[in-house]
C-alpha cells in the first residue's frame, strides 16, 4: 500500500533561475517492450522491441542532457546523464513525507532507501539543471489526516519542488495543500479514493504511482483459478474465509474478493475484521479451524499482524491455501514468520521485476549500499518516482516550470524497475496489466509471488515469472 502555513510554490529568482527547491537528473530515453504475443521474455524484458506507446523511457537508458554539461552519465541502473551545467548553482529540496516510526516504519525504511538511492545517484552524475539535490524527511507517523496535513505544510514552507509521500490519508485532505500549488506529488497509496479526489478536482500534479486496489480482489480470484486450472492445486472445498483490517483499504479489496469469488460458486464461510496492528490470532484461528476452509485470504498491509497470524496458523494449519495481501513484500514479514511464511502466496500491484535488467542493477546498487537487498515494492517504487520527476525537471530545465513538469509526467511513459508508469489515464494512476490492459509495456505488472524455502518466486504474470507455484506443506 498503504497503503505551518503552506510556503510559496516556487517560481523563478531575478534572474530566470528555479528558486531553491528540488530536481533531479533524467534517466534514459530508449525504446520501451512491448507486450505483442509471439515475443520472447528476453526481448520483452530487455526493452528491445517497439514499445506499445510511444515515448516510453527506459529506465536504464541514454541520459538526457539539458544545457551544457561535464558530467559523465551514472551507471546503467542508475538515473542517466546530468540534467544540469557543469558548475553547481546549489542546493534544491525534494520533500520525503514517509512513516519513520509507528507501525509501518518498517516499509518506510524501504521507501527511504529507495529515494536516497535515487538521489545519490542523481548528484553523483551532476544534479539536476544545475543544482544538487537535499531529501527533506518528515515522518508522517501512521498517516492520520491532521499529521498528513503538517507534514505537507512543513515541506511546502520549505519551498519543496516535488513532493514524495508513499502513503497518505484516505480522505486527501491533506492534497489541496499541494494541488494549490501545482508542486509534482507522488503516492503509492493504492486507495481508490485517493484517485476520486485527483479526478473530481482537475489536478493536474498528484500521480499514483500505482494501480489502486481495485485491481485486488478480482486478481486473487484469477490466480486462484488459474492454480486450479493447470492442477497446480486442488481446493479441499470450494470455501474461503476472510480475515481483514477494518481500514478501507483492506475492506475494499476483501470485500472485492468475496464478491468475485462467490461468482465463481465458491461460500465465503466467514469474514472477520480486526483494527491494526494485531498480534493474538488465537479467536479468529478457532474460528477457521473449525471451518476448515479451501482457501484463507487475508487483506491488511503490516507486515506484523499478517506475520503473527502465519506463526499461529502453523501451529495447526486446516487444509487452505492462504494468501496474504501485499505485507510479505517487507523484508520485516519473512524475518518475523520465519519458517511459517513457506507456501504462503501474496501479491502486489507495484513491485520490484525479477531478474530483469533494467531491475537488476538497481537492486544491486541497493544491496551494495545498505547490506541487504530491497523488499518487493516500495523501495523500488520510490526510486523510479524520483527518476520519473528528475526526467521531467531535466527537460523543462527548470524544477519550479511545474506546468511544464507536470505535462510531461503524464505524457510519457516510463519503464522503471517496477515495470512500466503510464499516467494519462483519469486520475493519474498506473494501469495494472494484465488486469486492465494486455500490454505489460504500458500496464505496470499485477506480481503474485510464493514464499518457497524463504525466497520470494514470482508465479504470475508472464513474462515476469520466475518459478512456478509449488504445493504448502501442509497440503501435501
Amino acid at each position: 500500500m498503504s497503503d505551518a502555513t503552506p510556503g510559496d510554490g516556487g517560481g523563478t529568482t531575478p534572474g530566470g533561475d528555479p528558486a531553491p527547491a528540488a530536481g533531479s537528473a533524467a534517466p534514459g530515453g530508449g525504446a520501451g517492450g512491448g507486450g505483442r504475443k509471439g515475443m520472447s521474455r528476453k526481448n520483452f524484458l530487455q526493452g528491445t522491441v517497439g514499445a506499445g506507446a510511444a515515448g516510453l523511457v527506459v529506465g536504464g537508458g541514454i541520459g538526457y542532457a539539458v544545457g551544457n554539461s561535464g558530467s559523465s552519465s551514472s551507471s546503467s541502473g542508475g538515473g542517466g546523464g546530468s540534467t544540469g551545467g557543469s558548475s553547481s548553482k546549489g542546493t534544491i529540496k525534494v520533500g520525503a513525507a514517509v512513516p519513520v516510526t509507528g507501525p509501518y516504519a518498517g516499509d518506510g525504511q524501504q521507501m527511504s532507501r529507495g529515494q536516497e538511492l535515487a538521489v545519490d545517484e542523481i548528484n553523483a552524475a551532476g544534479g539536476v539543471a544545475g543544482y544538487q539535490l537535499e531529501l527533506v524527511k518528515v515522518d508522517t507517523q501512521a498517516q492520520q489526516p491532521d499529521v498528513m496535513k503538517t507534514v505537507l505544510q512543513n515541506l511546502v514552507s520549505q519551498n519543496v519542488a516535488a513532493v514524495f509521500m508513499p502513503f497518505c490519508s484516505y480522505t486527501s485532505v491533506e492534497f489541496p495543500i499541494v494541488a494549490d500549488k501545482k508542486i509534482p506529488t507522488f503516492h503509492v497509496n493504492t486507495w481508490h479514493g485517493n484517485v476520486d479526489w485527483v479526478s473530481q478536482n482537475n489536478a493536474t500534479n498528484i500521480f499514483q504511482g500505482d494501480p489502486s486496489e481495485l485491481s485486488y480482489g478480482s486478481g486473487i480470484v484469477s490466480v486462484m483459478n488459474s492454480l486450479i486450472a493447470d492442477g497446480s492445486w486442488t481446493p479441499s472445498k470450494k470455501t474461503a474465509y476472510v480475515v481483514t483490517s477494518n481500514d478501507p483499504y483492506s475492506l475494499n479489496i476483501a470485500k472485492s474478493f468475496q464478491s468475485s469469488v462467490q461468482k465463481e460458486g465458491w461460500q465465503v464461510v466467514g469474514f472477520d475484521q480486526f483494527t491494526a496492528p494485531q498480534a493474538n490470532w488465537g479467536g479468529v484461528l478457532v474460528k477457521i479451524r473449525d471451518a476448515n476452509p479451501g482457501m484463507i485470504v487475508f487483506s491488511d498491509y503490516a507486515a506484523g499482524d499478517e506475520a503473527a497470524f502465519m506463526k499461529q496458523f502453523a501451529q495447526q494449519p486446516t487444509k487452505s491455501l492462504v494468501y496474504q495481501q501485499y505485507a510479505p513484500s517487507i523484508p520485516q514479514y519473512i524475518q518475523l514468520a520465519g519458517d511459517s511464511a513457506n507456501g504462503v502466496i501474496w501479491s502486489t500491484v507495484v513491485g520490484i521485476l525479477q531478474n530483469d535488467p533494467v531491475a537488476q542493477p538497481f537492486i544491486d546498487k541497493f544491496t551494495a549500499k545498505y547490506g541487504s537487498g530491497p523488499g518487493f515494492s516500495n523501495a523500488g517504487d520510490q526510486y523510479d518516482l524520483m527518476k520519473i520527476w528528475a526526467q521531467a525537471v531535466g527537460v523543462a530545465g527548470n524544477p519550479y516550470d511545474f506546468e511544464k513538469v507536470n505535462a510531461y509526467i503524464k505524457a510519457t511513459p516510463y519503464r522503471g524497475v517496477c515495470g512500466a508508469y503510464t499516467f494519462n489515464r483519469t486520475g493519474l494512476t498506473c494501469i495494472p496489466y494484465p488486469d486492465d490492459t494486455p500490454d505489460p509495456s504500458i500496464g505496470m505488472a499485477h506480481l503474485t509471488f510464493q514464499i518457497q524455502n524463504g525466497q520470494q518466486i514470482a508465479i504470475s504474470p508472464d513474462p515476469y515469472t520466475t518459478g512456478k507455484f509449488q504445493l504448502p506443506s501442509w497440503l501435501q
